[in-house]
Protein backbone atom coordinates (compact mmCIF):
# COMPACT_ATOMS: atom_id res chain seq x y z
CA UNK A 1 0.00 0.00 0.00
CA UNK A 2 1.09 3.14 -0.96
CA UNK A 3 0.20 7.00 0.35
CA UNK A 4 -0.49 9.64 -1.88
CA UNK A 5 -2.37 11.81 0.01
CA UNK A 6 -2.78 12.66 3.79
CA UNK A 7 -6.29 10.65 3.22
CA UNK A 8 -5.60 8.71 0.12
CA UNK A 9 -3.69 5.19 -0.48
CA UNK A 10 -3.33 2.67 -3.58
CA UNK A 11 -2.85 -0.90 -2.78
CA UNK A 12 -3.77 -4.07 -3.80
CA UNK A 13 -6.44 -7.00 -3.09
CA UNK A 14 -3.90 -8.25 -0.47
CA UNK A 15 -3.77 -4.89 1.17
CA UNK A 16 -7.42 -4.43 1.36
CA UNK A 17 -7.68 -7.95 3.14
CA UNK A 18 -5.13 -7.66 5.71
CA UNK A 19 -7.06 -3.97 6.89
CA UNK A 20 -9.24 -6.61 8.68
CA UNK A 21 -6.66 -7.43 11.11
CA UNK A 22 -4.44 -4.64 10.63
CA UNK A 23 -4.86 -0.56 9.96
CA UNK A 24 -2.40 1.21 11.06
CA UNK A 25 -3.04 4.13 8.38
CA UNK A 26 -7.23 4.55 9.67
CA UNK A 27 -8.53 3.87 6.44
CA UNK A 28 -11.89 4.13 6.48
CA UNK A 29 -13.26 3.37 2.98
CA UNK A 30 -11.47 1.02 0.35
CA UNK A 31 -13.06 1.50 -3.03
CA UNK A 32 -12.36 -1.41 -5.10
CA UNK A 33 -11.48 -1.63 -8.66
CA UNK A 34 -10.83 -4.63 -9.13
CA UNK A 35 -13.25 -7.57 -10.87
CA UNK A 36 -12.49 -9.87 -7.51
CA UNK A 37 -14.31 -8.28 -4.43
CA UNK A 38 -12.59 -8.32 -1.12
CA UNK A 39 -13.68 -10.78 0.87
CA UNK A 40 -11.96 -10.33 4.42
CA UNK A 41 -14.00 -7.49 5.69
CA UNK A 42 -13.60 -5.28 8.95
CA UNK A 43 -16.58 -4.50 10.37
CA UNK A 44 -15.73 -0.90 10.98
CA UNK A 45 -15.01 0.30 7.18
CA UNK A 46 -17.13 1.12 4.44
CA UNK A 47 -16.64 -1.08 0.67
CA UNK A 48 -17.18 0.28 -2.67
CA UNK A 49 -17.14 -1.68 -5.47
CA UNK A 50 -16.62 -0.54 -8.80
CA UNK A 51 -15.30 -2.84 -10.86
CA UNK A 52 -12.91 -1.68 -13.98
CA UNK A 53 -11.63 -4.01 -16.44
CA UNK A 54 -8.14 -3.13 -17.09
CA UNK A 55 -7.33 -3.91 -20.74
CA UNK A 56 -10.81 -1.94 -21.86
CA UNK A 57 -12.16 2.02 -22.30
CA UNK A 58 -13.57 2.81 -18.72
CA UNK A 59 -17.44 3.53 -19.31
CA UNK A 60 -17.71 7.24 -18.69
CA UNK A 61 -20.45 6.47 -16.33
CA UNK A 62 -17.83 3.99 -14.37
CA UNK A 63 -15.28 7.12 -14.51
CA UNK A 64 -17.51 9.27 -12.62
CA UNK A 65 -18.57 6.74 -10.22
CA UNK A 66 -15.45 6.32 -9.11
CA UNK A 67 -14.30 10.04 -8.84
CA UNK A 68 -17.61 10.82 -6.83
CA UNK A 69 -16.77 7.90 -4.57
CA UNK A 70 -13.43 9.13 -3.91
CA UNK A 71 -14.42 12.91 -3.63
CA UNK A 72 -17.47 11.79 -0.81
CA UNK A 73 -15.31 9.44 1.22
CA UNK A 74 -11.95 11.28 1.37
CA UNK A 75 -14.08 14.21 2.95
CA UNK A 76 -14.83 11.64 5.72
CA UNK A 77 -11.86 9.54 6.20
CA UNK A 78 -8.84 8.12 4.87
CA UNK A 79 -9.40 6.15 1.44
CA UNK A 80 -7.55 3.21 -0.20
CA UNK A 81 -8.16 2.89 -4.12
CA UNK A 82 -7.22 -0.99 -4.77
CA UNK A 83 -7.05 -3.02 -7.51
CA UNK A 84 -5.77 -6.52 -8.15
CA UNK A 85 -2.12 -5.78 -7.98
CA UNK A 86 -1.72 -2.27 -7.70
CA UNK A 87 0.01 -1.62 -10.99
CA UNK A 88 -2.42 -0.23 -13.21
CA UNK A 89 -6.27 0.62 -12.50
CA UNK A 90 -5.97 1.90 -8.43
CA UNK A 91 -2.98 4.73 -10.04
CA UNK A 92 -4.68 5.57 -12.99
CA UNK A 93 -7.63 6.61 -11.63
CA UNK A 94 -6.22 8.01 -8.78
CA UNK A 95 -4.14 10.19 -11.31
CA UNK A 96 -7.31 10.98 -12.73
CA UNK A 97 -8.91 11.89 -9.18
CA UNK A 98 -5.95 14.13 -8.82
CA UNK A 99 -6.13 16.25 -12.29
CA UNK A 100 -10.26 16.07 -11.55
CA UNK A 101 -9.77 18.37 -8.44
CA UNK A 102 -7.26 20.42 -9.83
CA UNK A 103 -4.39 19.13 -8.09
CA UNK A 104 -1.90 17.87 -11.13
CA UNK A 105 -2.12 17.70 -14.81
CA UNK A 106 -3.26 14.00 -15.44
CA UNK A 107 0.63 13.09 -16.57
CA UNK A 108 2.56 14.77 -13.95
CA UNK A 109 0.16 12.42 -11.28
CA UNK A 110 0.88 9.33 -12.66
CA UNK A 111 4.56 10.29 -12.87
CA UNK A 112 4.46 11.47 -9.31
CA UNK A 113 2.73 8.35 -8.35
CA UNK A 114 5.22 6.67 -10.21
CA UNK A 115 7.90 7.81 -7.99
CA UNK A 116 5.90 6.89 -4.91
CA UNK A 117 5.50 3.26 -6.82
CA UNK A 118 8.02 2.67 -9.64
CA UNK A 119 6.02 -0.70 -10.27
CA UNK A 120 3.14 1.09 -11.76
CA UNK A 121 2.35 -0.05 -15.29
CA UNK A 122 -0.49 1.36 -16.73
CA UNK A 123 -2.45 0.10 -19.46
CA UNK A 124 -2.50 2.36 -22.25
CA UNK A 125 -6.19 1.53 -23.12
CA UNK A 126 -7.28 2.30 -19.73
CA UNK A 127 -4.73 5.97 -19.89
CA UNK A 128 -6.34 6.87 -22.84
CA UNK A 129 -10.15 6.12 -21.84
CA UNK A 130 -9.00 8.39 -18.70
CA UNK A 131 -7.83 11.25 -20.69
CA UNK A 132 -11.53 11.11 -22.68
CA UNK A 133 -13.29 11.58 -19.55
CA UNK A 134 -11.18 14.28 -18.35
Amino acid sequence: MTQIWERLFVGRLQDAEQLSRKNPNRIATVISLSEQRVEDKAADMRYIYLPIEDDEPVPLCQFEAVMYAIASSIRSGVVLVQCGVDISRAPTLTAAYAHCVGYKHFDSAIDEIRQMRPIINPSTILVNSVKEHL
